[in-house]
């Protein structure tokens, strides 16, 4: 564990559990990392669903080829391509969780 403080509630948790106070640490990193991976896969399924379409890459192709109105459609395509980039990020933190 490094120098962090560690809250009273979380050693009183590990102990009253009888969980090494690491393994809890790591157990919640992990819990907290699928709740926030699964947040963003609602979110990018909202635009999975808006447009038929399952990446923001095709949605850019489509607006780029006018089979998509470019507003707000590009906007949605922005913060899509944000969505995923996260997503990514996440899932590479949960792997080495």
């Amino acid at each position: 564990m490094s120098a962090m403080s560690i809250p009273m509630e979380v050693e009183r948790a590990a102990r009253e559990l009888n969980i090494p106070l690491a393994g809890l640490m790591q157990r919640s990193l992990q819990a907290f990392l699928r709740q926030e991976i699964r947040a963003v896969q609602m979110d990018i399924s909202d635009f999975q669903d808006r447009y038929g379409i399952s990446a923001a890459s095709e949605l850019r192709a489509q607006i780029e080829q006018g089979k998509v109105y470019s507003h707000p459609a590009w906007e949605d395509s922005i913060e899509w391509e944000k969505l995923e980039i996260h997503l990514k990020r996440l899932e590479d933190m949960l792997n080495k969780a």
